[in-house]
């Protein structure tokens, strides 16, 4: 007789959303009945096509619950269940990021305990029948698990900032894959409009022709190398940092690794990790999305903000929530494994756009974390913290600075240009350069600026950049001088270039965001 079986987040030790409906589903025999009872919460259904879901009441913070899913004669017991908040930590590598690869490993690992804490990952299956070793992964479990140091910084960092705040159980369920577009996360009908359907008609282009057998072969050989221990160790070598002479080294002696051709069988085809991964929590209660990723849609930067905006819709509409989404905007980099940032910029300006389009969209600042040499900066705890600061604000609605400061407006006075800014909180202020800054990032080119760029500011009269002799901060304002600025028109802009390493903060030491304004 076949089995009743619940969701992969139904288990010992998980966190259900406070204050919520608690949807509860599996799978089960067609046409049976299940009842899922939690505490003094009860509700019904029947298997239909083979699947289930009953909703429960919404419940008040809780701990040590206790929930019976029965079918016929069987009963499934699942224990330690607590009622808190449940946050979705989604996106690609920088949100993927390991606590053991971070920075302040050592000092985040010997901290007191937080039993309050309770993290999932999602397993990361490539395709329909993808095995591998999800020993880390799918199941719910606590600071000290052996899975602990592979969880997503700035998810953990998140949950480690907001508990003490909030004084519930906190989840975090990690869903992300590095690497990946955002097109993978969606469903396909969400990408069938222009510009959007580029990434189906790219994904046409890439299969057709090719004979279907020859492509799950290649994909199978080479997530299966990807998977294998060897790799992932020589891998973990690049994620903890190389510089560029390591590298260009670490390149030289790699052997070549099998092609992983894009098709039905590649992570990276539109709406592949939406039903691989993503689906697997549909429509799991949660408070709301933690977001870091962009990187891998450099190739479309011109449309992130459509594509962006299309897959919060997605999200929202597929776990019938309205869900917020507080997302990082990309990091400064100048330079990786050959790679460049020279897309950022326009990245960065695309997630600006969501950010001031999209309800309940919110995006916090890390151009002060950057490396000019490495896609992947080491100081994660502080994005994670970040984010808690954006939730705090925006979500639970606690009256404090939690965003960057923002251009307002801007004025000439003579040789002056003042910019005016908010949430300055009580006053703009500069950290003084730091010994650790990379050389390169003081080398003019592309990547850097010209060297008429002062403190990340430029201003440019036609296309001529001008000498700034200083840049002066005044409570909420910065005001530049600029010697040799006459009457004509002229543009400032902030921060626009692939790395840069800004040290204007607010009061809450949030960074200053990029910006460009004509005047």
């Amino acid at each position: 007789m076949e089995q009743i079986k619940t969701g992969i987040l139904f288990q010992d030790g998980c966190v259900l959303q406070r204050d919520k409906e608690i949807p509860v589903w599996g799978e089960g025999p067609e046409g049976a009945e299940v009842t899922v009872v939690l505490e003094e919460s009860r509700a019904v259904s029947r298997v239909k096509d083979g699947k289930w879901k009953c909703v429960l009441p919404p419940k008040k913070a809780a701990r040590g619950l206790t929930m019976t899913v029965t079918c016929g004669g069987e009963t499934i017991k699942i224990q330690d269940i607590s009622v808190g908040e449940v946050w979705i930590a989604g996106g690609q590598s920088n949100m993927e990021y390991f606590l053991c690869y971070d920075a302040d490993w050592e000092t985040m690992k010997t901290a007191e305990s937080n039993p309050e804490i309770h993290m999932f990952n999602v397993p990361r299956l490539a395709y329909p029948g993808h095995e591998k070793d999800v020993s880390e992964c799918g199941y719910w479990f606590r600071e000290g698990d052996k899975a602990w140091p592979y969880f997503s910084t700035p998810g953990y960092s998140f949950a480690r900032s907001i508990q003490p705040i909030l004084k519930v159980p906190v989840g975090i369920i990690g869903c992300n894959w590095g690497g990946t577009s955002a097109s993978t996360w969606m469903k396909e009908e969400c990408l069938q409009e222009a510009p959007l359907d580029i990434y189906l008609e790219e994904y046409k282009a890439a299969i057709e022709g090719k004979d279907p057998e020859a492509l799950k072969k290649a994909s199978v050989e080479a997530f299966a190398l990807e998977d294998s221990k060897e790799h992932r160790e020589e891998w973990a070598k690049v994620m903890y940092g190389f510089s560029l002479k390591e590298q260009k080294e670490w390149q030289e002696n790699q052997e070549e690794a099998p092609e992983n051709p894009m098709g039905p069988y590649n992570v990276g085809r539109p709406g592949g990790l939406y039903h691989q991964m993503l689906e697997t929590i549909i429509p799991c209660g949660a408070r709301g999305v933690l977001w870091y990723q962009g990187e891998s849609d450099e190739g479309h930067a011109d449309i992130y903000d459509r594509l962006f905006e299309a897959m919060i819709g997605c999200w929202r509409e597929s776990f019938c929530q309205e869900l917020p989404f507080l997302f990082v905007q990309l990091a400064p980099y100048g330079t990786w494994l050959g790679g460049t940032g020279e897309k950022y910029p326009e990245l960065r300006r695309r997630q600006e756009m969501v950010s001031r389009r999209v309800p309940g969209a919110y995006m916090t600042s890390v151009m002060d974390l950057g490396m000019y040499e490495d896609i992947h900066p080491k100081h994660k705890k502080e994005v994670g913290e970040r984010l808690a600061l954006l939730a705090r604000g925006k979500v639970y609605k606690e009256e404090l600075l939690c965003e960057p400061p923002a251009l307002l407006g801007a004025e000439r006075k003579g040789k002056k240009i003042i910019l005016h800014f908010a949430h300055a909180g009580v006053g703009l202020w500069r950290k003084e350069k730091t010994p650790e800054a990379e050389p390169e990032a003081e080398l003019p080119s592309p990547l850097t600026g010209p060297r008429e760029m002062k403190d990340g500011f430029l201003v440019l009269q036609g296309e001529k950049p001008l000498e700034i002799g200083e840049v002066r901060l005044w409570g909420s304002e910065v005001i530049l001088h600029v010697p040799s600025l006459s009457e004509e028109k002229c543009a400032v802009s902030f921060a626009q270039v692939p790395y840069v390493r800004v040290r204007i903060y607010n009061s809450a030491d949030l960074p200053m965001k990029p910006f460009y304004c004509e005047l």
